[in-house]
């Protein structure tokens, strides 16, 4: 397990990152976006307006629903070549896509939190 954060992680729904870095590796070697993984001024404000205009107020909810938005730039083939490298099995494009998703949109709600966007209690 690596010790790498991206900027605005906090570490407490995330324990590695590290396929959010292969990510931005494997995206340059094939000439992708890198910063596709990166979370935007777009996904804070997304999960800004879910709680404030939702009942949704658990961390897994609002994993699964900011996931499918983070899933709109993600490339498949970059994504599933991160889990090759990072697992040593090939897990396929589909679980690869959202397994990156879900890392990224804990990612957000963690640089939420630490920019005083949400609070995360209990988790």
């Amino acid at each position: 397990m690596s010790e790498w954060k991206p900027f605005l992680a906090s570490g407490r729904l995330v324990g590695d990152y590290t396929p959010i870095k292969i990510y931005q590796e494997v995206a340059r070697e094939m000439g992708r976006d890198p910063g596709s993984v990166v979370i935007s001024s777009e996904d804070l404000g997304y999960l800004r307006n879910l709680v404030v205009s939702s009942s949704v107020r658990d961390v897994m909810s609002l994993v699964s629903m900011l996931a499918p938005l983070v899933k709109t730039r993600i490339d498949p083939s970059v994504a599933r070549e991160v889990y090759k490298r990072y697992l040593g099995v090939d897990v396929g494009e589909d679980r690869a896509v959202e397994m990156i998703s879900e890392l990224v949109a804990k990612w957000c709600i963690e640089a939420a939190e630490l920019m005083g966007i949400i609070s995360i209690k209990g988790f």
